[in-house]
């Protein structure tokens, strides 16, 4: 292992979330450090080193993206030797403060002849440790870069003091008004540095800085580096739905399907003796004949084209059909349903149930266990917040300038339930005058708000707040009954009145193929179910902070939720398709006072 580098494991699906390009990480030595981006993602001879993902065509439609999807390389330590290959990252703020002093010292590590590993010590008293510092600069164009101590100390400054790396002359201190300060122990001057704003022009991430004459100032903001506004992920993820869920693993043309170069340049050959070299490669690591390699470029070929783009409504569609469709499956194929519809109708039939429970069984129409999936999570780029009025903010491209033909994604191996609404109950209902007003004064609140905006909400509607806060109580109580965190769990809601879609999708899943340790499907047998649903709707009545909860005019960003707070309906906001908003149980439960009815047909 080379001296002053060190690695830190990272699991995958944090690598398209918070610990994606750009962010800020701690590592097991207790270094904050910035992850590069994906440029630089190579080995030492300059060669890829991410994992082509494969027959994910209809997958890249649904998201609208061309470039190649790959998976982020992997390695391990084995008696102190690196095997395979690490993604690089940056010790960054580049600042450590010494816990004595308070001195200011740039990239103590760099000079010292010390491991990274050790406890550096302070080069002016001597005395104490030094800890890296926990503030940095934002513009609201993505940068992100070291706080100009030296700038800021000096900024009402009329003398001359130049600034200097190799010292530690800045030191921290907090004022007569309790703010903190930078103060040179040069000149004396001094300033405070908490929300100061810089101008600069350029390009700045912790590793690349490119400044520039010409162009348009950009505004940073100094933060701590934990603000959220630091950081801010967009990432999309489609489920592989029939027929691609369901080629066959073992057929040379799946295996070939990531070597789309290679067939295009054989294919291209014309020199006969050139074409049959190109091959030879193939042929010994697939175990196959020249000729069965020409058999697969032209069923290539001769494959019926791909279908236009597709859009993100209809990629739900899309999911939705394959869901609630009922057919057969190869063996080993990535998405795997099991119909209990009929299950669940029979034993509602042998209980004769009556009064609140038979309302609470009559709600569902279709219940299906989802044995298998697999689903594709993209990491699109990153964002950052200087100013909390920024209207929108700009998305940083894993590559920064958009150039590489690949993005960073996952693969989720998992298993899920899915249940739809029945269609009659759900129109009566939501044709509710107070129903639609209720749901429209969230829509006009989203609209003016500055929540990010979600690519796959095209409309707020009764139908889809329902739905959303009905995901959560299950989840709650999945919680309870499957022993899953609800942190590993996640929703997929799909709602739309023309297309008559009312369906929930919970599922967990692992990034590893062979999927997580079960439990979740077991929860879609009719007696389990009924329990399930019948506990998620008796939380849906009553939470602990009420009357305060159920009256509450809006809670959470934007006042984007209504009766919904952290007694009764959030969820880790991992879990969560929109970060917590969009959530009210008065669309359950219903209120008479304001002329709400319950979804549920008799009251319990």
């Amino acid at each position: 292992m080379k001296k002053n580098q060190q690695y830190t494991p990272v699991r995958f699906s944090h690598l398209i979330g918070y610990a994606g390009v750009g962010s800020i990480i701690r590592d097991h030595n207790d270094f904050l450090m910035a992850v590069t981006d994906i440029r630089y993602w190579k080995d030492a001879d300059n060669n890829e080193i991410s994992t082509l993902i494969q027959n994910i065509n209809q997958v890249k439609r649904h998201l609208k993206i061309n470039k190649e999807l790959r998976i982020p390389p992997t390695a391990q330590i084995i008696n102190e030797e690196l095997i395979g290959n690490a993604i690089p990252a940056v010790i960054f703020p580049s600042y450590a403060m010494c816990k004595n002093c308070n001195r200011l010292h740039h990239k103590p590590w760099s000079h010292s002849s010390l491991n990274i590993s050790n406890d550096l010590l302070c080069d002016n008293c001597k005395k104490s440790e030094l800890e890296q510092v926990t503030w940095c600069a934002v513009s609201s164009y993505g940068d992100l870069m070291d706080v100009s101590w030296h700038y800021i100390c000096h900024k009402n400054y009329q003398g001359k003091c130049e600034i200097d790396y190799s010292r530690a002359y800045l030191e921290i201190i907090t004022s007569q008004r309790g703010k903190q300060e930078v103060r040179c122990t040069l000149c004396g001057s001094s300033h405070s540095f908490l929300q100061e704003n810089l101008s600069l022009k350029g390009d700045f991430q912790p590793w690349i800085t490119r400044y520039r004459k010409e162009g348009e100032e950009k505004i940073f903001t100094v933060m701590e580096v934990n603000d959220p506004r630091v950081y801010g992920t967009k990432k999309s993820s489609a489920i592989v739905i029939p027929p691609e869920s369901n080629l066959d693993k073992n057929s040379l043309r799946y295996k070939l399907t990531g070597l789309a170069s290679e067939l295009k340049q054989i294919q291209d050959e014309e020199d006969s003796f050139i074409k049959s070299r190109l091959m030879i490669p193939i042929t010994k690591k697939y175990r196959c004949t020249k000729d069965e390699i020409m058999k697969v470029i032209n069923e290539i070929n001769n494959s019926n084209p791909e279908p236009p783009s597709i859009t993100d409504g209809e990629m739900y569609s899309d999911e939705f059909n394959a869901l609630i469709s009922e057919e057969s499956y190869n063996e080993g194929a990535d998405f795997v349903t099991e119909h209990k519809t009929d299950a669940w109708k029979a034993y509602l039939e042998e209980l004769k149930l009556e009064g609140g429970l038979s309302a609470v069984a009559n709600l569902i129409e279709k219940v299906v266990a989802v044995n298998r999936l697999r689903v594709i999570e993209v990491f699109k780029g990153f964002s950052r917040s200087a100013n909390d009025d920024s209207e929108e903010d700009i998305i940083v491209y894993p590559d920064i300038d958009g150039s590489s033909s690949w993005l960073p994604a996952v693969e989720l191996f998992g298993e899920g339930i899915f249940f739809t609404i029945t269609p009659s109950i759900l129109d009566k209902w939501e044709n509710s005058h107070e129903i639609r007003l209720r749901a429209d004064e969230i829509s006009k609140r989203y609209e003016n708000s500055t929540v990010q905006s979600f690519e796959n909400l095209p409309k707020i509607s009764p139908r889809f707040l329902l739905l959303h806060t009905l995901s959560h109580l299950i989840i709650r109580e999945l919680e309870i009954t499957s022993g899953y965190s609800s942190a590993s769990l996640k929703e997929r809601i799909y709602h739309s009145q023309n297309d008559k879609m009312a369906g929930i999708l919970i599922y967990t899943a692992a990034a590893d193929i062979s999927g997580t340790l079960g439990g979740i499907i077991e929860s879609i047998d009719p007696k389990n179910f009924l329990k399930l649903l019948d506990g998620a709707l008796k939380h849906a009545q009553w939470c602990s902070l009420d009357p305060v909860c159920t009256e509450h005019e809006g809670q959470g960003p934007g006042w984007l939720n209504r009766a919904a707070c952290h007694a009764c309906s959030l969820i880790p906001e991992t879990s969560c398709e929109y970060n917590n908003v969009f959530l009210d149980r008065v669309f359950i439960k219903g209120n008479e006072q304001l002329n709400i009815p319950s979804i549920l047909i008799n009251k319990r």
